[in-house]
C-alpha cells in the first residue's frame, strides 16, 4: 500500500474508529458521581441498563456513592433492570443486537437465554462475513493499485501477485461464508416471521 493510500485509508476511518471506542470507554466508567447518586432513579437507572443489555452494575453504583455517603437501593435497582431486561431479551433484539455487530454479555434470564444466544449468532456471523469480505476486497483493490503503480518496483511486484493469488482463493472463501450465513439468516427470519416473532 502506498503512503497516500494508507494516509487516505485511516484518515477515513479515523472518525469511525473514535466512534467505536466510545462505547468502550464509557463501559470501563461505572461510577456515578455524588450529585448522580443523590439524585439517582434506581428503578429508571436499572431499567435503562437492562434494557440495554448491560451486566448488573449495583456493585459499582454502590462503591461509587458509598463514597459520597449516599445509599444504594439495591433491590429497586435490580427489579428495574430485570424489567428492562424482558425487552432486551426478546428475539427481535436479539436479531437486531447481532446484525449490529454488538456483543451479547449473556444476561438474559435462563428461560430466554439460550434462544437469545442463537439468534443472536446467526445474526452476528452474517455481519462478521460481510465485513470480512469487504476488508479482503479492500485489501486487494489496494493491493492491484500499488501492483498498476509505474513506480512499484518489479521485485514488490511479484511479491504483490503471489499476494493477490491467495487474496482470490480467502475472497473466494470469504463469499461462501457470506452466502452460507446469508442462508441462514434467512431461514432465521422466516421461522421468526411463523412465530411472530420478527
Amino acid at each position: 500500500m502506498s503512503a497516500d493510500l494508507t494516509r487516505s485509508f485511516f484518515n477515513a476511518i479515523r472518525p469511525l474508529a473514535v466512534l467505536l471506542a466510545i462505547p468502550a470507554l464509557l463501559a470501563g466508567c461505572e461510577s456515578l458521581s455524588p450529585a448522580e447518586c443523590a439524585t439517582a432513579d434506581w428503578r429508571q437507572l436499572g431499567v435503562q441498563d437492562g434494557s440495554r443489555g448491560r451486566t448488573d452494575r449495583a456493585a459499582d453504583y454502590y462503591e461509587s456513592c458509598a463514597k459520597a455517603g449516599i445509599a444504594v437501593n439495591v433491590a429497586v435497582y435490580r427489579a428495574g433492570r430485570n424489567q428492562g431486561l424482558q425487552s432486551y431479551c426478546q428475539p427481535a433484539n436479539a436479531l437486531n443486537e447481532g446484525l449490529a455487530g454488538n456483543s451479547y454479555e449473556g444476561v438474559c434470564p435462563a428461560p430466554m437465554d439460550q434462544n437469545f444466544r442463537n439468534i443472536h449468532g446467526i445474526a452476528w456471523r452474517e455481519q462478521d462475513a460481510r465485513k470480512t469480505l469487504a476488508r479482503l476486497q479492500y485489501e486487494q483493490d489496494q493491493m492491484q493499485a500499488e501492483l498498476r503503480d509505474a513506480k512499484t518496483a518489479e521485485d514488490r511486484k511479484r511479491t504483490l501477485r503471489e499476494q493477490l493469488a491467495r487474496s482470490d482463493r480467502r475472497i473466494e472463501e470469504a463469499r461462501y461464508a457470506v452466502r452460507d450465513a446469508s442462508y441462514q439468516l434467512d431461514r432465521l427470519r422466516s421461522d421468526m416471521r411463523q412465530r411472530g416473532q420478527y
